[in-house]
Formats: structure tokens, C-alpha cells, sequence
């Protein structure tokens, strides 16, 4: 099966870079498209009407659109050392993997490369698992 597009959503951690790595040995095996996502979680309290977030609103969100984009840049450049140009993307919502998966059906990928924190027991009870959301919502391939 030859991947037409992949999407690989990183969020500066290690494991997000490694799948950087292993999305580059398949686009060049394939000569896929790659587009690397980062999602800003929004809380969904960011607003109330009792307290006037405004500013702080305001600041939180451009240090937060920094960061994913010097998130996006480092992806970018260790693809560039693997020899993949890639486009790269920012979205934001509530639930992260929701939104991987929304961005892998808009851009119409056919292949998810995620990495995974390994959280097991109670840390990943509490915590959650992106990769695992993903994996078990998802109608396309994942490779974590």
C-alpha cells in the first residue's frame, strides 16, 4: 500500500520527534506528502463571564501559537535533514486527538504517524492517551 499523505502530529516531546523520523523513512519510501499538525488544547473555562480574561486571553493565546509554531519548525527542519519537505499546521480545540483526527479527514490523510509517552496504570488513566484516542476513533491507518 503506497501512502498518498501523512499526517504526523507533534507536540515537542520526544516521542513526537521520533515519529518525525519514522514518517520520513516512509514518505521517501512512498513519496508522500507529509503536513506536521500541532493542536493547541483551549480550555473551555478561558472566558467566564464573572473575571475579564481579555489580556490575558489575548497573551496566552499568541505564547501558545509561538510555541507550537517553534514546535512546527524543529519538525520541519529534522525533516529537511531527511531530506522531506512538509507543510505544517496549527489547530485548536478541546480534545487533542479530536482534532488529529479532524485535520487527518480534512486533509485527507491516509496515514497517521504518532508517537506515544508510554503512560501506563494510573498516569494513564488520569492523563489519558492521545495515541490511544486516535487509534481507537480513527477509520484510517495509525502507526505509533
Amino acid at each position: 500500500m503506497a501512502y498518498q499523505h501523512i499526517l504526523v502530529p507533534v507536540d515537542g516531546s520526544s516521542t513526537s520527534l521520533a515519529a518525525v523520523k519514522q514518517a520520513a523513512e516512509i514518505a521517501k519510501k512512498f513519496g508522500s506528502k507529509v503536513t506536521a499538525l500541532c493542536v493547541l488544547a483551549v480550555d473551555p473555562f478561558i472566558g467566564v463571564e464573572f473575571i475579564d480574561t481579555s489580556e490575558i486571553t489575548k497573551d496566552y493565546f499568541a505564547k501558545a501559537k509561538a510555541g507550537a509554531q517553534e514546535t512546527l519548525n524543529n519538525a520541519k527542519a529534522l525533516f529537511a535533514q531527511e531530506g522531506v519537505e512538509i507543510e505544517t499546521k496549527i489547530s485548536e480545540g478541546q480534545v487533542i486527538h479530536k482534532e488529529i483526527i479532524a485535520a487527518a479527514e480534512e486533509l485527507k490523510a491516509d496515514l497517521v504517524v504518532i508517537g506515544s509517552h508510554g503512560r501506563k496504570g494510573i498516569k494513564k488513566l488520569i492523563l489519558g492517551s492521545v495515541a490511544q484516542g486516535v487509534l481507537g476513533e480513527s477509520h484510517f491507518p495509525v502507526l505509533i
